[in-house]
């Protein structure tokens, strides 16, 4: 009985000896910079330059509906004198009814630019996040930070690595 004591007890211990030295194991961690990587893949210069063709054309528009309702206002201001009252309200209708659709289409253009922006780095975002994840595997890390300063997503590290080099050959970046 007291032999069983001494196993069961033994046991305990050795127990909490494997468990205690695997939860003391120390945390691997490495950080990378992504807007280093990010702007090195043939992606990033296609989606820049979509995005921005895009955001020309919506500047194009809006000029071309701001040109409008300069040129409305001009008439209007031009024939002003001559018209009846009852045209004058007309004019003037359409006039702020031309820039309450420049205002919106305004407006509409900040919202979509983003969006756009959004849709053509997801894929990038993706593929920068596969990478990550096959370098962590790869390598055993636990945690791989955002070093960017400017994320603000790294407010203290020590012991960290920096794995930027592995990710860009992960992404095939040279």
């Amino acid at each position: 009985m007291k032999r069983t004591i001494q196993l069961v007890a033994l046991a305990i211990v050795l127990a909490f000896s494997v468990n205690t030295s695997f939860a003391q194991r120390a945390l691997k961690l490495g950080h990378f910079n992504s807007s280093e990587v990010i702007p090195k893949l043939p992606d990033y210069e296609k989606a820049q330059a979509e995005f921005k063709n895009y955001a020309e054309q919506l500047q194009a528009d809006l000029e071309l509906m701001g040109k409008e309702v300069e040129r409305l206002q001009s008439e209007y201001q031009a024939k002003q004198d001559q018209l009846s009252d009852l045209l004058k309200q007309s004019k003037e209708k359409e006039i702020q009814d031309a820039y309450n659709r420049y205002q919106t289409f305004r407006q509409n253009s900040q919202i979509e630019m983003q969006t756009k922006q959004e849709d053509l780095m997801k894929g990038i975002y993706d593929k920068v996040k596969a990478a990550v994840t096959e370098v962590a595997k790869a390598n055993k890390y636990d945690y791989i930070i955002e070093s960017n300063p400017n994320a603000g997503m790294l407010w203290y590290t020590s012991d960290s690595d920096d794995v930027t080099s592995l990710i860009e050959k992960q992404l095939g970046i040279k």
